[in-house]
């Protein structure tokens, strides 16, 4: 009997099938979901040059403010999150400047580049502090604009369960609103979410080679070969 696996994001069905293949059961729920919000107010404000998209809702709502203003899309360059915003970023054609695995070394990237004195972020009501931080301590003015609302959505897990997968800081924080710390096995999708998992009190925490859902199973998969679970 393999493995159960708890995940807090929606799996694709070939990512399901795969972890039944390895003989590994999982159920899957959307601990957050997202929606774009742009205030009518934010319209009136200038748009950088350079724009900063960290997730495939923020390009959506980058395209959204787009359109409403009246932009040309082509004049502003994208510094954006690789693997899933990185594709819906050249879904739309838009032109990037540059690309990173997760926030801290975006941040670098923009850094390395000196001429770059402002950039537009089009961030959540949950985003994290590390990528405008460190910009604005090194005198970058980031200009944020809500693009999205970002809501928990908890949900209590009744079950013994293995394993949990986690995709963002926001779905760790809205599992352990009504669950809580386990020793199970964390799956996270990227260096931030693991390492906040390690700061809410996971100890075995493991990190996708890069930050998609297919690396995400593949890791656990490949945990669950070395390491299987018996009844």
């Amino acid at each position: 009997m393999g493995a159960h696996i708890i995940s807090t994001r929606i799996l694709q069905d070939g990512l399901i099938r795969q972890l039944e293949v390895a003989s590994l059961h999982v159920k899957h729920f959307d601990f957050i979901k997202k929606n774009i919000h742009i205030a009518d107010e934010m319209l009136c404000r200038a748009v950088q040059d350079f724009v900063i998209l960290t997730s495939v809702t923020a390009v959506q709502a980058w395209m959204e403010i787009a359109q409403k203003v009246g932009l040309d899309v082509l004049k502003h360059r994208i510094f954006c999150l690789e693997q899933a915003t990185q594709s819906e970023v050249l879904k739309y054609h838009l032109p990037i400047e540059g690309v990173a695995r997760d926030a801290a070394s975006l941040a670098d990237i923009i850094l390395s580049n000196q001429h770059i004195r402002a950039v537009t972020f089009i961030c959540s009501n949950l985003r994290r502090d590390e990528l405008p931080s460190r910009l604005r301590d090194h005198g970058v003015f980031v200009d944020e604009w809500l693009g999205y609302i970002t809501d928990l959505t908890p949900l209590k897990v009744e079950k013994p369960y293995d394993g949990l997968l986690f995709f963002s800081p926001s779905a760790i924080d809205s599992f352990l609103l009504v669950n809580p710390v386990s020793e199970s096995v964390c799956f996270c999708i990227g260096k931030t979410t693991a390492e906040h998992a390690k700061q809410c009190g996971f100890i075995q925490v493991y990190t996708s080679e890069t930050p998609s859902s297919e690396s995400l199973v593949k890791a656990v998969i490949n945990y669950y070969m070395k390491y299987p679970v018996h009844a």
